[in-house]
């Protein structure tokens, strides 16, 4: 969020404050003063009057330190991995599409030595991938389960941030519409401030805006590239570190929340396929530079598709907080390694292969 965006929203912002132990920050609850009145799921802009909170409540201060993710609940020994299927949805009929999210606290295991304490939408990291076509008309309903205030901010849509995309408060939900202009990947995430914080912890996923006329046949997978920035293991459960991601050195960098699992369980196509990658970087600060070992990109669509294609690329970046979308035609047989061509993050995790058969 640019500085002078920043300082706007915060200047709107309540009186909630939850001070973060060890780093000397207060962080404001993000709600505007005309937005604090509970919302039922469904109730936009236009709904009912809902009556206003005691305006002297505060937050619950004892939820975790920034980035803890949640370390209570269950051993961390019985939390299963769980591969995230890449594959691209399929469009449901019909033109609108309603969404009800719940932000949670949710622990997850990334590798077979690793549960992570992570903000979660709908208990997942990264979210629910979203598949809607250019003029659609998303409803979109974010519930917040925890103390900890969220919202939703997508970059598919053109609204009103400070309406749609403010913050809502424990036990409050916030309604909005919209309708996606253009076609592409897009990143969603929280956008409650600091945003490094929440999206950093695992808030962030992808929306993906077909055209509206379909493009080629393929098989289409989606990559939510995203950084990792741990703390040491509390009861098994390693929590985000804010300050650690303000040094913007990762500890993992991972393809769908989980380093190197296209590389344990690959994809798979056949020969003569075509092949469509939706590359989401949620960052949340380096770029991914992405690439396959052995191919080319037939076309890169550096704007809406299938406009602006390019063909012919052998890596192009993706920054953060930006999405592009890659096509390749499998005509050979082998095992070819999709990567983020930055290596010192691709050895971190991102990275998988492509098995054409």
């Amino acid at each position: 969020m640019p500085a002078e965006s920043r300082r706007e929203f915060l200047r709107h912002a309540s009186t909630l404050t939850l001070t973060i132990p060890g780093l000397g920050l207060v962080l404001a609850a993000c709600a505007a003063p005309d937005d604090r009145a509970r919302r039922a799921p469904g109730n936009g802009a236009g709904g009912q009057t809902p009556a206003v909170p005691n305006p002297d409540s505060r937050l619950d201060t004892s939820l975790p330190a920034a980035g803890a993710g949640t370390a209570a609940g269950p051993n961390a020994a019985a939390v299963v991995y769980a591969r995230v299927d890449p594959a691209l949805p399929a469009l449901t009929p019909g033109r609108t599409q309603r969404i009800h999210f719940h932000s949670r606290e949710a622990q997850i295991r990334i590798a077979d030595d690793t549960v992570v304490g992570a903000w979660t939408f709908d208990g997942r990291m990264p979210g629910p991938v979203i598949h809607c076509r250019v003029g659609d008309t998303v409803e979109f309903t974010l519930t917040n389960d925890v103390a900890m205030p969220h919202s939703m901010d997508f970059h598919a849509a053109q609204i009103d941030p400070k309406t749609a995309f403010r913050s809502a408060l424990k036990g409050q939900s916030v309604t909005f519409s919209f309708s996606p202009r253009y076609a592409g990947a897009f990143l969603y995430h929280c956008g409650t401030s600091p945003v490094l914080l929440h999206l950093g912890s695992g808030m962030f996923g992808a929306i993906i805006v077909s055209p509206r006329e379909a493009l080629p046949r393929a098989t289409e997978f989606v990559l939510v590239q995203s950084e990792m920035y741990l703390g040491a293991p509390v009861n098994g459960v390693r929590p985000f570190d804010y300050s650690r991601m303000l040094s913007t050195l990762p500890d993992f960098v991972c393809f769908n929340g989980r380093p190197d699992q296209y590389g344990r369980e690959p994809l798979r196509v056949r020969r003569g396929d075509r092949v469509r990658f939706w590359v989401v970087n949620a960052g949340p600060t380096h770029p991914c530079a992405f690439h396959v070992v052995g191919e080319q990109f037939d076309t890169v669509y550096l704007g809406a598709p299938p406009g602006s294609a390019i063909h012919g690329i052998q890596t192009w970046a993706v920054p953060a907080g930006g999405g592009m979308c890659f096509e390749l035609v499998t005509d050979v047989v082998g095992e070819f390694v999709f990567v983020n061509h930055a290596f010192g993050h691709g050895q971190k995790g991102a990275i998988g292969r492509l098995v054409v058969t």
